[in-house]
């Protein structure tokens, strides 16, 4: 594969990829990094590409270094996440320090990509300065938020700072159909209820639950009820979700084994499988929870369609345009309207106290029937 190759993955942040290969390029790297900007945008992608170039001067993306820090697996390559509804814990940075500390196994580099940083709690955020403020030799630390009132001013204030501003509809629209071969009817209607965060619009384009759609709204907007078609809706959306946590679960299998080669041998082997399997456990829940609430913004934006088109009858802000004719027909008051979209506010609450999920939609849509 061509060299820089996985900068060339990321789209539409030409002045902030320049800015790090130039770093590099220079050699005036710094100990720590702080990537913000709006969610979903491509700072993680960006922070993975920077961490594999560290270790793999071409960013080919395909040797065992850089396979290693995408999948997270690189013995030199830490990535610290929330975990849990906490956050970043104190634990998880006490464990990060005496890692740091030790010689990097096989990289130039040892490096640690902090995700949602603006997580962090207090007290892991206090025991993280100590060691951005006096920083080991070769080890460079790549802070990720998109909530930078969060982010202690302490901590800010010791990291270069790198700001990603978002896309726009337009370059995100592209994107998914020139990059990712999505249709583009699937590429608009995605980036209209993704509000044009292209990572959340690719997921959204990739699992599936477009497909739905138009049997959601045939549901949310049908003038006769069914309790059978509102249960068959809640079943596809669940199996949606499962459908792509166990796509995942192939790739995470893949990656475990690559990853466990590359520690053969280590005393410490046992304690690495069970942490990267903990957390292949979190990344599969974090991305059902992600499909739901993805459903459930869909289910919303039908709804604000309908009101939008008894406002003013204007298409042009529709997340859902192609159904215009549908939502023009539909005979729904603003009273029960608001009905609607506060019995979806309780299945999202549903959903994160872990409320069975097949139960909780089935529940919303037998509620949303007495809507229509």
């Amino acid at each position: 594969m061509e060299d820089n190759f996985l900068w060339e993955q990321i789209q539409g942040h030409d002045r902030e990829i320049s800015l790090l290969q130039g770093v590099i390029d220079k050699g005036r790297l710094a100990h720590a990094y702080l990537f913000y900007g709006p969610r979903g945008v491509g700072k993680s992608k960006t922070a993975h590409a920077f961490a594999s170039t560290l270790n793999c001067a071409q960013a080919c993306g395909t040797c065992i270094s850089c396979r290693g820090v995408q999948a997270r697996t690189h013995p030199d390559f830490i990535y610290i996440e929330p975990q849990g509804a906490q956050g970043i814990l104190l634990d998880q940075i006490k464990t990060l320090i005496k890692r740091v500390k030790l010689k990097a196994h096989a990289g130039n580099y040892r490096v640690i990509i902090i995700d949602e940083a603006h997580k962090l709690l207090p007290e892991a955020a206090n025991a993280l300065l100590k060691t951005l403020e006096e920083p080991p030799e070769r080890v460079v630390f790549i802070l990720v938020a998109h909530d930078m009132s969060r982010v202690l001013s302490t901590i800010s204030s010791r990291c270069q700072r790198v700001r990603f501003g978002a896309l726009g509809n337009e370059v995100a629209r592209d994107i998914l159909i020139k990059d990712h071969k999505v249709s583009k009817d699937k590429a608009e209607l995605a980036v209209a209820l993704s509000g044009g965060i292209i990572g959340e619009a690719l997921e959204m384009a990739a699992s599936g639950l477009l497909n739905v759609r138009n049997d959601m709204a045939g549901v949310l907007l049908s003038k006769t009820p069914s309790t059978a078609r509102s249960a068959a809706l809640a079943a596809k959306l669940v199996a949606v979700a499962k459908k792509q946590t166990l796509k995942v679960k192939k790739t995470q299998d893949a990656e475990l084994a690559e990853a466990l080669s590359m520690v053969e041998g280590s005393k410490s082997i046992s304690g690495f499988k069970r942490d990267l399997a903990a957390r292949h456990h979190r990344e599969r829940a974090r991305l059902e929870q992600q499909c739901f609430r993805q459903s459930l913004a869909l289910v919303a934006s039908i709804y604000r369609d309908t009101l939008v088109i008894r406002e003013n009858g204007d298409d042009k802000f529709l997340a859902n345009s192609d159904l215009i004719m549908e939502l023009k027909d539909a005979e729904i008051t603003r009273s029960a309207m608001r009905s609607a979209l506060a019995d979806i506010s309780l299945a999202k609450q549903h959903l994160e106290r872990n409320v069975s999920p097949l139960l909780a939609f089935e529940n919303l849509f037998f509620s949303l029937e007495a809507v229509v």
